[in-house]
Formats: structure tokens, sequence, C-alpha cells
């Protein structure tokens, strides 16, 4: 039988040292991805090992915390072999299950590596706790530093051979089936299965606590990879993988103390010390982390915050997980489940109406750290509300109501539009076409906010059928028709000849610098830098221009049709289908009566009416700062610029405008600003002459009589003739 470490400074310290290992080479894997991948990969690869994570977890059983708290008092070998045995099969199980659902949404390599490494984390779940049941920490510290080495140099190894994200998971999957095979060494210690069935009410509460706690950990990544663009979670796992690198105290206390208070070991001294070094952490990390994050990982440069926030969040977890090892020993698992229960529901009710409300990374780490303050609460809280047994139902009853509560209250926030008012004026706030929608109307009396109101819900559902009418994904739309026609004519609605036309004419008047077909073109920057993580070929870039050229969309207006000439062309009107949203939005507005209104749709804006309205044009460069406010009165404005959807790739800016002549991000400018009569045209040129440059976007918008401000990739700034703004607003 495994020797327990018998002196409390010994065994703490194996531990410490083991999690402490762990999160630095875990870490560190995950910092050497975020310097290596392109961040759509760095975003996929989180995504899936989330997944995996969580559903390894759902597999556990809460088997790992059942043997780590009864193992050490009763001494059952058969116990412990029955758990390994009953965690093997359900991990292979579920390995088969998620690479069979997945396989329907993503390449079934993937897929299938996903299933593996369910079944590897499972194995190494079981195989880790086992130690821990023998309070065989010595061991316990190698078996971590061993599998955190592996899991390191292993996956980069598969990737300079192969190459690929595949290969960084299976890299992943074998350091843990190689460790996790260190449990199967228990299996022939004779079964228990009747020793086993006495435990399942606590095994199931423990399983319950542990999925909730794991999904606190990462179904957030689950939902924002779902919800939000593949680089803010980039820059959320970046700043939360600095978290974990912190929380190795509060791991390491939980770990340690767990099987210690079920074997009657002090460990109060330990628990004060913990806290104090966590709250001198999280200080730490909120003074350093402009440093961490502009100097060290300049691509990450817009986590400072995120990072301080969920820094903060060490401090709550320090001291749930010391309160968690103490209801654990005295048989309280129940309390556990219920207030992680409590603190993934706060979680995700943030990362919903941050959605919901267009916030950015700043919510989505202030979830994080309520998630943390949330199970903290339940976990300090929910005991003195369960001491009798009426007491008991009551409290677990409102904490039910709780739980249902902030989840029915994210989900409410998921109604559009959400209309306040608000100082004379009534401000409408939707989601659409991936972005937020505001829509603000001036209105003074009874009467007309409840006209205004009308009025800016009528215009949301205009905007909303805009979107369903010229979505590229929306597989009723006739764009998506048109995209998988090959080369047959496709009966399009005028309103959608209409755009088509229009984007043409800019087309020309651009000379290619804007063009709709520029759509294989996004894709295969976005699905193959995802798979590969690395910068394409010229070889690769030249075989996709082929499938993009404006002159090979035929548009037949008399017989209301389009087709291309060629196989494998798509159109994409991401660059102008926002512009004519917010023109139809305003139409609207004015066919209800409205005669003073702003509509913006994720930056494309336009007022209409005589009251002046004050817009700030970013400065592409000073995160928060502004190159001036200019006064919109009547007319519209739209910015392009390479600063809102950018990372780096070494020292390669990758941002979404893409050059369709080149095939590569348009490479001449930083931003574009144009103020024109409607939002279209403004939204159009935008596009076109950031691609174009500022030298040929000023002689053009000379040409055209429009005002543009021009920021060039040196920072210097120009403006066309007919821009007569002054930027102090």
């Amino acid at each position: 039988m495994d020797q327990p470490v018998r002196r409390t400074g010994e065994g703490f310290r194996h531990v410490w040292i083991a999690q402490t290992s762990a999160t630095v080479l875990g870490t560190t894997f995950w910092l050497v991805l975020a310097v290596l991948l392109h961040p759509v990969a760095y975003g996929h690869i989180a995504w899936l090992v989330s997944i995996a994570t969580i559903v390894s977890a759902l597999c556990g059983l809460g088997l790992g915390t059942m043997i780590a708290t009864y193992h050490p008092r009763e001494h059952s070998e058969r116990l412990l072999s029955t758990s390994v045995l009953v965690t093997l099969l359900s991990g292979s199980a579920g390995g088969i299950v998620t690479g069979a659902v997945l396989s329907m949404s993503v390449d079934r390599s993937l897929a299938a590596l996903v299933g593996l490494l369910v079944v590897a984390l499972s194995m190494f779940s079981i195989a880790f706790y086992s130690e821990l049941a023998n309070r065989a920490y010595r061991r316990y510290m190698w078996v971590w530093i061993g599998v955190r080495t592996a899991a390191l140099v292993l996956p980069l190894v598969f990737y300079s051979v192969w190459g690929s994200t595949p290969a960084l998971l299976a890299g992943v999957a074998a350091a843990y089936f190689v460790f996790g095979t260190w449990a199967l060494r228990r299996l022939n210690r004779g079964m228990g299965f009747a020793e086993l069935k006495s435990k399942t009410e606590f095994s199931l509460r423990a399983w319950g606590s542990n999925l909730a706690g794991v999904s606190l950990g990462f179904l957030d990544k689950i939902l924002i990879g779902a919800l939000f663009p593949l680089g803010m979670l980039a820059v959320y796992q970046f700043s939360f993988r600095i978290f974990l690198l912190l929380a190795v105290v509060p791991n390491a206390l939980f770990f340690y103390m767990l099987p210690e208070r079920t074997g009657g070991g002090e460990v109060r001294k330990l628990e004060r010390t913990g806290v104090f070094l966590s709250i001198g952490l999280a200080l730490a990390v909120f003074l350093l982390a402009p440093a961490i994050a502009s100097n060290v990982f300049p691509g990450f440069r817009e986590g400072i915050d995120t990072i301080r926030i969920m820094g903060l969040g060490l401090i709550p977890a320090t001291l749930a997980r010391i309160r968690s090892s103490e209801l654990y020993a005295s048989e309280k698992a129940s309390i556990v489940l219920w207030s992680s229960l409590f603190g993934l529901a706060v979680s995700t009710s943030g990362i919903i109406i941050a959605f919901s409300q267009g916030f950015g990374l700043t919510a989505l780490a202030a979830s994080m750290l309520a998630g943390q303050l949330g199970l903290m609460a339940g976990l300090l809280v929910l005991p003195g509300l369960l001491k009798t047994g009426r007491t008991r139902r009551i409290g677990l009853g409102f904490l039910g109501v709780i739980v249902a509560s902030a989840l029915m209250f994210s989900s409410l926030s998921l109604v559009h539009p959400r209309i306040t008012v608000d100082d004379g004026r009534v401000i409408g706030r939707h989601r659409a076409m991936d972005t937020l929608v505001t829509i603000q109307v001036v209105a003074d009396g009874r009467e007309a906010i409840r006209e205004a109101r009308a009025a800016i819900n009528a215009a949301c559902a205009e905007i909303d059928r805009v979107e369903k009418l010229m979505s590229a994904t929306d597989t009723g739309s006739q764009i998506y028709r048109l995209n998988n026609s090959g080369t047959r004519w496709v009966d399009m609605s005028p309103e959608v000849l209409y755009v088509l036309k229009r984007a043409h004419e800019y087309s020309i008047l651009t000379n290619g610098a804007f063009d709709v077909t520029v759509k294989p073109l996004v894709d295969f920057w976005m699905e193959e830098v995802k798979r590969s993580g690395r910068m394409p070929t010229d070889e690769q870039l030249s075989g996709i221009l082929e499938f993009v050229n404006f002159a090979d969309l035929v548009i037949d207006e008399e017989n209301s049709r389009a087709r291309f000439a060629g196989e494998g062309m798509e159109v994409t009107l991401g660059g102008i289908a926002k512009g004519y949203a917010v023109d139809r939005a305003c139409q609207i507005l004015l066919d209800r009566g409205i005669e003073h209104a702003l509509v913006d749709i994720g930056g494309d804006i336009r007022a209409i009416g005589e009251q002046r309205w004050r817009i700030g044009i970013a400065d592409p460069r000073a995160e928060g700062e502004l190159l001036g406010v200019i006064e919109l009165q009547d007319e519209a404005v739209a910015t392009s610029g390479d600063y809102q959807r950018y990372h780096l790739i070494g020292a390669e800016r990758v941002h979404h405008i893409i050059d369709p002549r080149t095939g590569e991000p348009a490479r001449l400018s930083m931003s574009i600003t144009i103020v024109a009569a409607d939002s279209l045209s403004a939204d159009a040129l935008s596009t076109g002459i950031f691609v174009m440059g500022p030298d040929k976007g000023k002689a053009l918008l000379d040409a055209i009589a429009v005002a543009g401000l021009m920021v060039d990739s040196e920072g210097e700034m120009t403006t066309s003739w007919s821009w007569d703004y002054d930027l102090s607003g």
C-alpha cells in the first residue's frame, strides 16, 4: 500500500510545487501559442480544449473527489480500483460521443482528436486523484510536472513537423494519455462495486459541483467563442491564463487540504497564509498589467483591464477553494454543488448580457469576477441557511430561485430592442449584423415618446429584414442561393439587385479596391489560418485570387437575376450592407414622422433632421483616444480601420479588410473616415479607399467631392478638399 507523507510541511511543499509547475508550464504553453499562432487559430484551440475539459469533468462522475475524501480514512483499495475502471469506461464513452457530435461542425480530424483528449483527460484526472487519496504527494508532484512538460513539448514538436492545429491537439492528447495510463495500475486490486454504490450520493453531488466548477472556468470560453469574434476570445483566454498562473495558490491549498482535513491534519495557519498571499498577488497583477500586455505581448494590449479584473478574482477564488475543502471533508458536497451552480449562473448571465448589450472585454472579465464572487458567497452563506430540515428546504428553494432568476434575467436581455428614455431622447439598443445597433430619437412629451418607441421598433425590424435578405450564411437568403449556384442564373429581388448594382459601381469607381466577390479570400484567411495558425503562401493566395473579380458577377436587371461567370465565386455584402441597413432604418423613421434621429450600426452612422450630433473619430493607434470630434447634421459617416478587428502574427498586423487585388490585408492605411449624404456610399467608400490608400483615395474623393479624413500607414493625416469639419467638434 502507498505510504502517505506524514510531515505537513513536506506534503504541502510537494503539492505546491506540483501546482506551481503545472500552472507555469500550462501558462507557458498558451503564451507560446499566443506568439506562434494567428489569434483566430489560438481562439479555436482554446475553444476545443475547453470543450474537452468540460466533457471530461462530466465523465469523471465525481469519483476523484470521492476517493480523495474517503480513501484517506478507509484505505479501501477495491474502492480505488473500481473508481478507476468506471472513469475509464465513462471517459471512453464521452470521447466517442464528443467526437461524433463535433464532427458535424468542425473538421473530422479535429473532432476525433477532441474525443481522444476527453478520454486522456478523464484518465489523467483519476490518476492524480488516486495519488491524493493515498496522500502520496511526491508522486502527485511528479505526475503533474511530467504531464505538463509533455503537454508543452509534444504539441510544439508535432506542430513543427506537421504545421497544423490538429498536430497541436494530437500532442496535448498524447501527453495526457501517457500519464493517464498511470491510473491503470490500480485495476489489479479487486473490484468493490458495493462500496462504490454506498458512496453514490456523495459522488453525484461532488460530480455536480466539479462540473459546475469546471464550467465556471471553461464554459465561458465556449460561450464567448460562440457569441463573440474568436479574436476577442483570444484576448480573454490570454488574460485567463494569467489568472490561472495566479490560481496556483487556491489550487494548491485545495488539493492539499482536502485529504489532510479528512485525515485529521492541521491547516489553519496555512489558510491565513494563502489568503494574504492571494491578496498580494492580485494587487501586483493590477499594477503590472500594463507592462504585461503592452510591452511583453503587444498583440494583446487591449487586454490590460481584462487582466486586472481577472486578477482580482484570485481573492474570492482562494476563499472559495479553502471553504470547499472544508465542506467536502465534512461530507457536505451539496453545499459546494449549489454554490458552484450559483457562481456559474452569475458568470453565464454576465456573458449573455455583455453580448446582448454590445459590451466588450471588460464586461466579459467582470462576468468572470462576478462568478467567483458568487461561488464564494454561496459557500460562506449557504451553510447557515441549511441547518434545519425546514430551513434547508427554504434555503435550497431560495438559492434555486436566485439561480433561475439570474438565467432568466440574462435571457430577457436578449429580447430586442431594449428602449430607454433619457433627457429628451428615446434610445433603442438592438443586436443585428453581428454588432450593436443604437437608434436615438429626439422626443419630448408622452405622445412623442410613444411614437418614438414604435418607430424604433419598426426601424430595428427593418434592419433585421435587411440582414436576413442579404446574409451570406442564412440558407434562405438570395445571397446564399447565389453563392451556391455555380454559374446558374438566380432570381433576385429588386432590392438585392440594387445593392449589387451599387456595389458594382463602387468597384468600378475604386478600380477594384472595393469588391463584393472578395468572400473566397476572406473565408480562405479565416479557415486556412484558423487551421494552420500560419500566414498563407503566395501560391495559396494566387489560387484563391482566381475566384475574385467583380466583373465576373453578371447582373441582369431587366430579368431580375444574377449569376457568376466562373465556378467557385462568392459574394459578401459586408462592406456595404450595414450602410444600406442604416439608410433603410432612417427611411422607416422618416416615414413614421420622426424629424430628428441618429442611427448607428456598429460605427456606420447617419443623422436625420436639423439636430447636430457630436461623433468621435477613434485614434487608430491609441486605444480609447480620439483623433477628434465632428458635428454631424443630416448626413452619414463611416470609418474603416485596421484597429477594429486585428491581431499580430509576429510583427505582421492581420486585420479584416482584405485587398481583393493582392489577396492580403490592405497595408496602406490605418483609418479612413468618410462623410457622405447616405450611409451606403460612406460605407463602400471607406472600405474601398482604405484598400486604395490615402494618396489615390484623396484623388478620388476630390474628384467626386466627398469629404474624407485619411490616416496612412505611418500615422500621417490627410483630408480631401471637401473636408470642412472641425475636429474639435
